[in-house]
């Protein structure tokens, strides 16, 4: 995965890292060492690193190579599954979570694929598996208010619509926003939609547990 963001100019940040922008490159090689080496020579040959923390890690440790704020912080965010990434949708990101962006944008791109993609044995929710990337924009609240925030995001997703295929559960936050029918249709594919209303008509059909990018009751159940 690859993290885009402005490192704020503050004594508790790496020395060579502040105040600049800087491409996070994260890599996670689950084969032998020597192996890994190798596949990571030619990332390496491309040119100079402002730091290079790749090492041999125990799984465990493995949540550590997005090197993550320790400390409770704010933020607000959303995501874009994509089926398809190319110069367009990159430059997208450049131009509107840049460094030019009105507020800080934290960018975090993922690529997907592999044992996501496979159909369950049992259906489930979870849907969009041929998605290839996830595209994450984040923010932090505080600095900037939500209502600032909101329309910086918004623009982002809206640029990268046309190669987008829906929505991650996982990436929505607590943004407020309405679970309108076309955000449903993005967290949920159609069957899953129709099968998790007709379960919540069964199970609650009060739909007291709303407080969520909700699905109402199938009344029809």
């Amino acid at each position: 995965s690859v993290g885009l963001m402005t490192v704020p100019d503050l004594p508790f940040m790496p020395e060579p890292l502040r105040g600049r922008y800087v491409a996070h490159v994260r890599i996670a090689y689950t084969g032998g060492a020597i192996a890994g080496r190798k596949a990571v020579a030619p990332l390496r040959a491309v040119g100079p690193r402002l730091m290079d923390t790749l090492r041999d890690m125990p799984y465990t440790a493995s949540g550590s190579v997005f090197d993550d704020p320790v400390h409770p912080h704010g933020y607000t965010g959303d995501n874009a599954l994509l089926g398809s990434l190319g110069t367009p949708a990159l430059d997208a990101v450049r131009d509107l979570a840049g460094p030019a962006a009105p507020v800080m944008c934290v960018v975090d791109l993922r690529h997907l694929g592999g044992a996501l993609a496979r159909p369950p044995a049992v259906p489930s929710a979870v849907g969009h598996r041929g998605a290839a990337y996830i595209l994450r924009v984040l923010s932090p609240v505080g600095p900037w208010s939500a209502a600032d925030i909101a329309p910086v995001h918004e623009e982002l997703l809206a640029a990268v619509r046309p190669w987008t295929v829906g929505r991650s559960l996982n990436f929505v936050y607590g943004n407020g926003r309405p679970a309108t029918a076309e955000r449903l249709s993005m967290l949920y594919e159609a069957p899953a939609r129709r099968r998790l209303a007709r379960l919540k008509a069964v199970y609650d059909p009060a739909n007291t547990f709303r407080v969520n990018h909700n699905i109402q009751p199938d009344q029809a159940s």
